[in-house]
């Protein structure tokens, strides 16, 4: 009798252990219209993976562009962390010319992002130049 108290005060514990652990998970939820009134101006994009476990972990779901000022190319890029868990990236945006060299700029320099576990979640720039007409988006963890 004593051995199946001690069972049974053992089970629980190990489940009130494994329901606080798994409480511990920093997942967002989200809302947003369900007829979404933004028309995106996607990009066609070409993916090099060379980290195939930050590829596992984050995902580019999609790359979008405007213009704004005018005449300086804005992108935008939707990241989502496919893990429970919050992941630390590192991103920066390149700006290419029509000619298909760089356009430097001291401004885009690695910038360092959290985003939580299943949190989608948005990375932007704007081009310094206007005769930037192009871009690279990299991706580091």
């Amino acid at each position: 009798m004593k051995s199946a108290s001690r069972l049974l005060a053992g089970s629980l514990f190990a489940a009130g252990a494994l329901a606080t652990l798994s409480g511990c998970a920093t997942n967002v939820n989200t809302v947003e219209r369900a007829q979404s009134q933004a028309t995106p101006d996607y990009v066609a994009d070409k993916r090099v993976v060379t980290d195939n476990t930050l590829a596992r972990t984050v995902r580019v779901n999609s790359v979008n562009q405007a213009t704004v000022s005018g005449n300086l190319l804005k992108v935008q890029a939707t990241l989502e962390n496919l893990k429970n868990n919050p992941r630390t990236i590192r991103y920066k945006f390149e700006w290419i010319d029509q000619t298909g060299m760089a356009v430097s700029s001291p401004n885009e320099t690695w910038k360092t992002l959290i985003v939580q576990g299943r949190e989608t979640t948005t990375i932007s720039s704007v081009a310094i130049s206007p005769r930037a007409v192009d871009f690279i988006l990299k991706l580091s963890e």
